[in-house]
């Protein structure tokens, strides 16, 4: 009776602690696909700082057409000069004398007010030339940013699927520590009774002791991957979290030739290169023009008066107009627009071999994904085959032995295969999933 009180006492305590403890950890919050890569996007400072490139980029839009506009600059201006007694000579007409004296003191003011507008343009279109320049560089950084996106996305989708690929490992191993189990206490059954071998106990005592090893390798497995997927989505990789969807067999039709012209037409890394050739064509033409004059013309209005009531008055008096035009080229530069002219020229050679070899690799990219997908699966397929298969043997194998027409180790072989074609399953789910995420990514999606 105490025996059974102090049992009953102890299971008490040791279930609240259990529940006290989940209280004090707290529930984990179980995150969708889309919710992780909602979270990754918002918080990823890599694709932040892309984006800053971007808006940067477009900002510096403005500065290309700036320059077709005039600069104006504007400017009033109030100077006062003090002057101390000084000595000073005079000389008296009528009587021809130089009379030696002290000035007082004397205070000059001074105002002025000017406005003043100026431009130039290069005869060559290189302001023009400068705009696309401007607007294929800020197409191209857009490009990155969503070149960066897409990568991030994939990433996420690759720790996502982690996580539920050694979650469903981890089944697989608590399965197995229960067949373990149970195997041990037949082969302790039987070696009771005299049907089997001591040595049969040991043997499945040794496989339960490497299952229950493997289990917990597996279930550190599911911590880091969890971790891992906490970083990508900007959090603690402490937060406590849970997917919710395990690995399915997302639809799959599209054909090769289709995807193909997708690719070319929307992946983010042809499209930076299609726009970094613009870039490059702009920046010959501009390298061009450095071959003619330049236009410039300037106009001023200026007005001063040592009282500044005389302001109103500044279209009537007191006032300057200053207007210039004139037509430079610089006869010399040590060289420098030969050197610009050869640099853009094999910038633009660079750039159009860069964009055939981007199209080259996204094809390739693309046609890895789609046949990995394929092989994917049929893996599919056959792993299904093959854990049907293994587990008719397993059950097969574990009638044997309880009637004593097979041996432990037969029996244990059969438990190793029915849980290699089970892993070999999850694997090829896994390879499916991440097949089908590359190969979106590939055609822009």
């Amino acid at each position: 009776m105490k025996r059974t009180i102090g049992s009953s006492f102890c299971l008490l305590l040791l279930l609240t602690n259990l529940c006290w403890g989940q209280i004090e950890a707290g529930s984990p919050r179980v995150y969708t696909l889309d919710e992780c890569i909602q979270l990754a996007i918002k918080h990823n400072a890599t694709l932040i700082a892309a984006k800053n490139t971007y808006n940067v980029a477009k900002s510096d839009v403005w500065t290309g057409w700036g320059r077709l506009l005039p600069s104006v600059d504007s400017r009033l201006g109030y100077s006062r000069r003090l002057t101390g007694p000084t000595d000073r000579i005079t000389y008296d007409e009528s009587t021809g004398e130089l009379i030696f004296g002290i000035s007082g003191i004397e205070t000059f003011k001074y105002y002025s007010a000017s406005i003043s507008a100026s431009q130039g343009w290069s005869l060559g279109g290189y302001d023009f030339y400068s705009i696309r320049e401007k607007n294929a560089s800020k197409n191209s950084a857009k490009s990155s940013y969503q070149l960066t996106r897409q990568e991030l996305i994939l990433s996420v989708k690759r720790a996502y699927f982690d996580v539920l690929a050694a979650k469903m490992l981890l089944e697989i191993q608590k399965e197995a520590l229960k067949r373990a189990a149970e195997q041990l206490k037949i082969a302790e059954t039987r070696y009771e009774l005299g049907a089997a071998s001591f040595s049969d106990v040991l043997k499945a005592k040794v496989q339960y002791g490497d299952v229950e090893l493997t289990l917990i390798s597996a279930d550190n497995t599911v911590k880091l991957a969890k971790a891992t997927l906490n970083s990508w989505m900007g959090q603690n990789v402490d937060s406590p979290i849970d997917v919710e969807e395990n690995l399915s067999i997302p639809e799959f039709h599209y054909s090769y030739e289709n995807a193909l012209r997708e690719s070319l037409g929307k992946n983010p890394n042809v499209k930076k290169a299609h726009f970094d050739l613009r870039s490059a064509e702009a920046q010959l033409g501009m390298a061009r023009s450095g071959l003619f004059p330049n236009f410039n013309l300037y106009g001023s209005y200026s007005w001063s008066n040592v009282d500044l009531d005389e302001l109103k008055y500044s279209r009537q008096r007191d006032y300057e107009w200053f207007l210039s035009a004139s037509i430079s080229f610089n006869i010399f530069e040590n060289f420098q627009r030969k050197y610009n002219l050869s640099y853009a020229k094999a910038n633009l050679n660079t750039t159009g071999e860069n964009l055939r070899q981007t199209k080259r690799d996204v094809a390739l990219e693309l046609k890895r994904a789609f046949l990995n997908v394929q092989e994917a699966n049929e893996k599919i397929d056959l792993t299904k085959k093959k854990v049907k298969s293994a587990q008719e043997d397993l059950d097969l194998m574990q009638e044997k032995y309880n009637l004593g027409a097979a041996n432990i180790l037969e029996l244990l072989d059969a438990e190793v295969s029915f849980k290699q074609a089970e892993a070999d399953q999850v694997q090829a789910l896994y390879d499916y999933n991440l097949a089908v995420a590359q190969f979106e990514k590939a055609i822009g999606k």
